[in-house]
C-alpha cells in the first residue's frame, strides 16, 4: 500500500493525505457507521472557482488500485469495512471513468459495500449520460440553474437542461435506484436568491430527486450563505414534494471539507 499521513479534525472526520498527491476523506455518521470520500484523480481539469482541486490543475487520473486502496487504508483505520463509499474526493469521475467503474464494482466485493451505498458525484461535463445507466447512485453537481452563472462558476458544466434530463434518465433505467441526488452549495449573492430558488424548484427534476443543500466553506471572494438561507430554500424545495436535507461542513479545520480537498 502507499505511503500516508492521517490528520483528525475535532469533529471525529479523517484526512489521509497520501504521498502521491491525493487524499481520501473518513466521515464519522451515526452509531459508529462510516462514509468513505475517495479520489479519482490528482487535481481536476474541470476548474469549477468554488473548489481548490481545480485550482491545482490536472495532474494524472488514479488506477482503479490506487482508488481501491484509498478505502483498504480506511478500513485499516476504523478497523472494520465502511458503510458507504463517495467518488466525491479530488477529481471528476466521467474524465476517468473506466477506472472509477472498475474500482466502484471492486469495492462493492471486496469490501461488502452494497451498489446504492456507492455514489459517483460528476460536474456533469461532456459525456454525463454515460452514467445514466450504472449500478450506483448518481449525484449531479448543479450549484446554478442559470447557464450563464454555471458557466462562470464551473467552466466545463453541461446547460442544466441536460442536467436535467440526465437525472430523468438515470430514475427510468434502474428499478434499484431510490434517489438521484441533486447537490447545491449556496454561495451568497451568487446562487441563493429567490430567483434561484424559484428557477430550481420549477425544473422537472424527477418525483425520486433528493436535494443536498450543502454548506459551502469559503474561497477566495466567494462567501457561504447563511445557515437561515439553507433552512429556508430546503423548507420550499420540501414544499415542492421532494425529499431535501441540509450537508453541514465536516473537517474543515484540516482541509477536508467539500472543495477544500488540495488546500
Amino acid at each position: 500500500m502507499s505511503s500516508y499521513k492521517v490528520q483528525k479534525s475535532s469533529d471525529g472526520t479523517i484526512k489521509i493525505n497520501f504521498n502521491e498527491g491525493y487524499v481520501a476523506v473518513i466521515i464519522p455518521t451515526k452509531d459508529e457507521k462510516y462514509a468513505v470520500c475517495v479520489s479519482c484523480q490528482i487535481g481536476c481539469a474541470v476548474g469549477c472557482k468554488f473548489c481548490y482541486s481545480g485550482k491545482m490543475g490536472f495532474k494524472r487520473n488514479l488506477t482503479s488500485e490506487e482508488i481501491i486502496n484509498q478505502v483498504g487504508v480506511a478500513k485499516e483505520i476504523i478497523g472494520y469495512d465502511p458503510t458507504s463509499v463517495i467518488f466525491m474526493g479530488m477529481g471528476e469521475p466521467l474524465l476517468n471513468l473506466e477506472n472509477v467503474l472498475v474500482a466502484g464494482d471492486k469495492i462493492q466485493n471486496i469490501f461488502r459495500v452494497s451498489y446504492n451505498r456507492i455514489t459517483i458525484s460528476t460536474s456533469c461535463v461532456k459525456g454525463l449520460d454515460k452514467l445514466e445507466k450504472v449500478k450506483f447512485n448518481l449525484a449531479l453537481s448543479v450549484h446554478s440553474v442559470f447557464d450563464k452563472i454555471r458557466k462562470k462558476i464551473m467552466p466545463l458544466s453541461l446547460p442544466v437542461s441536460k442536467v436535467v434530463k440526465s437525472a430523468n434518465n438515470y430514475i427510468s433505467h434502474g428499478n434499484n435506484k431510490k434517489y438521484v441526488m441533486i447537490e447545491y452549495a449556496l454561495i451568497s449573492g451568487v446562487n441563493d436568491s429567490d430567483k434561484d430558488l424559484e428557477k430550481l424548484i420549477s425544473l422537472k427534476w424527477p418525483k425520486r430527486s433528493l436535494f443536498n443543500l450543502i454548506q459551502f466553506n469559503d474561497i477566495g471572494e466567494m462567501k457561504a450563505s447563511s445557515m437561515e438561507r439553507l433552512e429556508y430554500f430546503k423548507a420550499k424545495i420540501m414544499e415542492r414534494g421532494w425529499k431535501c436535507f441540509i450537508r453541514m461542513s465536516r473537517g474543515r479545520d484540516i482541509g477536508a471539507s467539500c472543495g477544500m480537498l488540495g488546500c
